[in-house]
């Protein structure tokens, strides 16, 4: 825990604390009951979230035990469900992406604590929510309740999507509400799927008992199949973006991690200036992007240490063209290629390759525009040094309202002067 930034260790904390004042509310007014069903749905809990899909670099993981939980809450009532599902998350045996394993004997034991008591609230709470409406647990009537069933789904969306997203908008320093809704808008209709699972699972269980209900985990590794299709997807469609970027610096060896550093002053401007987190992600992915056309130009351009030529100057400009026509088979990348195209496009209409002005050219072609400026300006070229910090600083300045959109070249600058106060400041701590 000690390498949590000081908020973070706070924040993990207070919800392991949260969660232990909520189970002493728990305990003291409802029971486990039945503790073959218990140690069953424990079971049961335990074996849904082994099957979790990692998030290849998030750190985190897509599971469907929601179903299990939701239906430990019909059948048990509020306590047991809470407990069944908390400890199947401490519990559980994850196979990782880089076939290393995720279990209670190699991880770090605030991180166990912090998902049991995630997992607690999430399933504790909304159990609340659904019995208070005077439902008695095991109810064979109980997909008739619309109303509370549907509460304490929106009571779960809710607590689960709050409690992970604060965490990682404190360990990332972004903002929580563009993240909590970019994450509520994936999280809603997967968790009305595995809810209507688990209303079929409780009333299997409730008609038929434990052995037939069993048989309806084949709906559900279904479920988890899918998510698995989705997360592998995402994660080949990020590795082949790496591979093209890596395919373009590799031709011109003073623009290695060009790219990458683009991306990251982008990103970080975008983040600045509070844009929502799709729009972030599609800046991102755009800005690792931006250079791939050069992929058709002759290395002998790209690396002249001398001065273009008017026709060799003609053939640079090609370059955001010929990306998008790369990339034109791509359907999913339809908004990362209008940021490309537009990119050396200038505020005043002098850019490249419509010569497009104003309110033409979207902020987040402006964001990227004036990121990739900012890093050419501050790196090494085969045709001279690059300049400081500062010194980039002023030429945007100066180019306010002329290559780059006013407020876009205000809000960088103001980012720059913030990191390279906060430098400082460093440093006059370390002396």
């Amino acid at each position: 825990m000690r390498q949590l930034p000081t908020r973070a260790k706070v924040y993990v904390i207070f919800i392991i604390l949260l969660a232990a004042i909520f189970g002493i509310f728990l305990s003291y007014n409802h029971t486990i009951g039945n503790y073959q069903s218990f140690i069953l749905f424990i079971i049961l809990s335990f074996i849904v979230e082994s099957m979790a899909v990692p998030l290849p670099g998030e750190g985190g993981a897509v599971s469907v035990g929601y179903a299990i939980g939701f239906t430990a809450m019909v059948i048990l009532g509020p306590l047991p469900a809470a407990l069944s599902s908390s400890i199947g998350v401490i519990f559980r045996y994850v196979k990782l992406t880089n076939n290393k394993t995720y279990n209670i004997f190699n991880t770090p034991v605030y991180k166990l604590l912090f998902n049991g008591a995630q997992c607690f609230l999430s399933i504790g709470v909304p159990s609340v929510v659904y019995y208070s409406f005077s439902i008695n647990s095991a109810d064979p009537t109980f997909y008739k309740n619309i109303v509370p069933l549907f509460l304490a789904l929106v009571t779960y969306l809710l607590i689960n999507t709050s409690i992970i997203t604060k965490l990682f908008s404190i360990l990332n320093q972004k903002s929580f509400w563009n993240m909590f809704i970019n994450n509520i808008k994936w999280t809603v209709p997967n968790s009305f799927v595995i809810a209507t699972l688990g209303i079929f699972i409780s009333l299997l269980y409730i008609n038929y008992g434990s052995i037939i209900m069993l048989l309806f985990f084949g709906p559900l590794l279904l479920a988890r199949h899918s998510y698995k299709l989705y997360i592998d997807m995402k994660n080949l469609y990020m590795e082949t973006v790496y591979a093209l970027t890596k395919a373009v610096e590799a031709k011109d060896p003073y623009t290695n991690g060009h790219s990458l550093r683009v991306a990251e002053y982008a990103e970080k401007l975008a983040i600045y200036m509070k844009l929502p987190i799709s729009k972030v992600n599609t800046i991102k992915t755009a800005a690792m992007l931006h250079d791939i056309g050069k992929i058709g130009i002759e290395d002998y351009i790209l690396n002249k240490p001398s001065k273009l030529t008017d026709e060799e100057f003609e053939k640079i400009k090609s370059h955001p063209v010929i990306g998008v026509n790369i990339l034109s088979d791509v359907d999913f990348l339809s908004d990362v290629k209008q940021l490309i195209i537009k990119h050396h496009e200038r505020y005043d209409g002098k850019g490249y390759p419509d010569g497009l002005s104003g309110d033409m050219v979207s902020i987040e072609a402006y964001i990227l525009s004036v990121a990739d400026a900012f890093d050419a300006m501050t790196s090494d070229r085969s045709y001279r040094k690059g300049m400081t910090t500062e010194e980039a600083i002023e030429i945007i300045a100066k180019e306010a309202g002329y290559q780059f959109h006013p407020q876009i070249a205000e809000r960088f600058i103001a980012m720059l002067k913030q990191e390279l106060k906060a430098k400082e400041e460093a440093i006059e701590v370390l002396y």
